[in-house]
């Protein structure tokens, strides 16, 4: 994924991709990223249904790496500001779809992706500005064209860090 996969490859990213991976191992990363899901039902495609959530940047770091299989309703990165950073597959070991969305919860961008085993990974970038990127399950059938309820969205970007 993004710089949220970190691409790590001075001594120090790889010191700082070693203190997340040790942070998520021990539990030390808030509730958030231990998979858990918002108090409020989002909704996708005006249907509920419950994303992990990956509010810090620590746990947008790690992502879905090294998980088999992805949740069943995909894991959602918020991000504090509007961002344009794209996302790579490294050490993911199932394909996914992305979607990105603006903060109103539209939709911005869709896009397919790989895993990557290799060093040099394909970017994924949504050549737009978001603030929600949904990662699913390639098999997953929704359109996922709308985020919302809004006022919950607006309640995750402000938590997010």
């Amino acid at each position: 994924m993004f710089a949220y996969r970190l691409v790590m490859t001075s001594p120090r990213s790889k010191s700082l991709a070693a203190l997340i991976a040790a942070a998520v191992a021990g539990g030390i990363v808030t509730a958030a990223s231990t998979g858990s899901s918002s108090a409020t039902p989002l909704k996708l495609d005006g249907r509920p249904f419950r994303p992990e959530l990956a509010l810090t940047s620590a746990r947008r770091a790690v992502g879905l790496m090294n998980r088999r299989p992805a949740p069943a309703d995909g894991m959602l990165f918020v991000f504090p500001n509007d961002t344009t950073g794209g996302f790579w597959m490294k050490n993911t070991l199932v394909p996914l779809t992305i979607a990105f969305f603006d903060a109103r919860g539209k939709r911005v961008r869709k896009l397919s992706m790989t895993p990557c085993r290799q060093e040099s990974c394909p970017i994924y970038s949504p050549r737009r500005r978001y603030r929600f990127a949904l990662e699913l399950r390639s098999s997953d059938t929704r359109p996922a064209a709308k985020l919302g309820p809004l006022a919950e969205l607006r309640r995750l970007a402000r938590i997010a860090s």
